[in-house]
């Protein structure tokens, strides 16, 4: 690899320019006049835009990797990762693929730059890194610097007290923007924080929650412009609701509606939409109090005014909502074919299944609760990866000065270029769509009882299985079991040292 680092240099600063005009394009949607709804609806997601600065009147993102101060180590970064994510680390040369040139390239200037050399070694899934987590506790062992973590380390390793703080290393700046704040602020234990995301992991911001919707058939129908409404607030629930209306249509005449041959307004399945669009609409069931530790804080009658408007939006509208995971194929032919307006996705799933669609799609982000919601907001589920740090780690300034670095860099260069991510386009050839990317990945959402599994964060989903028009019943139910685990999870980890 250090045979390319000039070649590298010379291409990433080459591409700083290109960065730089994506950073520009990618402004912030404008908040909306404020409606007279009853309901004030608070941002759960924590944005980790950058300060801006004035450029000759134009807006830009500070950045950050030339402001790190640079250190020769002279030694290796070794590092697990998760065998379909390790392209986020283990790049050995130039592909031909945006994301994973970006990574060498970082690589190649962090190498240099450090005086290091990054070792991989890739694991099957999660559960080997779980283990070999385990095994260097309990053998005393310092084998790898960092590890490539997934949900469920948050539930076992941490738990276990085999994950390093690391807000407690000062080399780790987990307040700069290229750290998902949203991360640090929510999956804590006492303000400890043993997994974090953001910019290092590019995969992590790909699985954010998101809509596409069909350009076509959007112009065919004479809708309102879904940017504009992104921009002026009004891309909510309710507009979307009456955008798909009377839109599901028996097309062939047979006199039923069938996902082979028909026409809908949205196309979703059970693992998306009940949690993209409660998320999306300022929905948390668990958030952390004044104490760092876990809370059950939802209110019934949110909770029940959310359910409401997804319940008209995917029964009452007949979306196409799946919940056969046999036919989770389906939901995205019917909108690949051309026979939906819209698809409640995430970012990975357009950027590995939307590259053959002949129409042409956009990319919004998922729709807010009303136009009180100051932000859109992305949920982020469990499929992504997380940077973890064992406990038995004995230089944990090294390795926070690396994964800072590593962060910094991609927030420079590597992010800029999400768009292209998401579509495989080497340059970006809808700027709409591009800012909105922009913006579903500042604006993302964990719920610390879904990353601990608790059952009530099951509830918009089953109760949409089960075709439910009314959910108030069953909420008592919920937040004791609910309150019951939680306190369950704090006596056990008050027994951690």
């Amino acid at each position: 690899m250090k045979n390319y680092k000039m070649v590298a240099r010379l291409l990433a600063a080459a591409l700083l320019c290109g960065s730089l005009l994506t950073a520009v394009a990618c402004g912030t949607p404008a908040e909306g006049d404020k409606e007279n709804t009853g309901k004030e609806t608070t941002s759960t997601g924590a944005s980790t835009q950058a300060p801006e600065q004035e450029n000759n009147g134009e807006e830009v993102r500070k950045k950050y990797y030339d402001t790190l101060e640079k250190e020769e180590f002279k030694r290796d970064f070794t590092i697990q990762v998760l065998n379909n994510r390790k392209t986020e680390f283990l790049v050995e040369d130039y592909t031909g693929d945006i994301l994973e040139n970006s990574i060498y390239e970082r690589n190649t200037v962090v190498e240099d730059d450090f005086g290091i050399e990054i070792v991989c070694q890739v694991e099957e899934d999660y559960l080997k890194v779980n283990n070999n987590i385990m095994l260097q506790i309990n053998g005393g062992l310092d084998e790898f610097d960092a590890y490539m973590g997934h949900k469920y380390s948050f539930t076992t390793c941490a738990q276990q007290n085999a994950l390093y703080d690391m807000a407690s290393i000062v080399t780790m700046d987990l307040t700069a923007p290229y750290w998902d704040q949203a991360c640090r602020e929510n999956l804590v234990m006492e303000d400890r924080n043993f997994m974090m995301t953001g910019d290092i992991n590019p995969y992590s911001m790909l699985i954010s929650a998101c809509f596409a919707f069909n350009k076509d058939m959007h112009a065919e129908l004479n809708l309102a412009n879904p940017f504009e409404l992104v921009d002026n607030g009004n891309w909510t629930l309710d507009t979307m609701t009456s955008m798909i209306s009377e839109v599901t249509y028996d097309l062939n005449g047979d006199g039923t509606i069938e996902h082979t041959s028909d026409r809908y307004g949205l196309t979703t399945w059970m693992m998306d939409a009940p949690f993209s669009l409660f998320y999306g609409a300022g929905g948390m069931f668990i958030t952390i109090d004044e104490d760092g530790l876990p809370a059950v804080t939802f209110e019934a009658e949110e909770v029940v005014n959310i359910y409401e408007k997804i319940y008209r939006a995917i029964i009452t509208e007949e979306s196409y909502y799946v919940t056969d995971s046999n036919l989770y194929d389906t939901t995205y032919d019917v909108f690949l074919e051309g026979r939906a307006l819209f698809v409640d996705t995430s970012l990975n799933k357009i950027s590995n299944t939307f590259s053959n669609m002949e129409e042409e799609y956009g990319i919004l982000p998922v729709p807010k609760y009303d136009k009180n919601q100051k932000e859109h907001l992305s949920f982020v589920n469990g499929a992504s990866p997380f940077i973890m740090i064992c406990q038995t780690e004995k230089d944990t300034e090294f390795v926070g000065t690396i994964l800072d670095a590593m962060a910094a860099y991609n927030y420079d260069n590597v992010t800029p270029k999400m768009f292209e991510i998401v579509t495989k386009l080497q340059t970006a050839r809808d700027p709409d769509s591009s800012r909105m990317v922009d913006h579903i990945i500042r604006n993302r959402v964990y719920d610390f009882g879904y990353y601990v599994d608790l059952n009530v964060t099951n509830l918009i989903k089953e109760s949409l299985n089960s075709g439910k028009a009314e959910i108030a019943s069953g909420m008592k139910s919920y937040r004791t079991s609910s309150e019951r685990a939680i306190a369950k999870l704090i006596q056990n980890w008050s027994k951690l040292s």
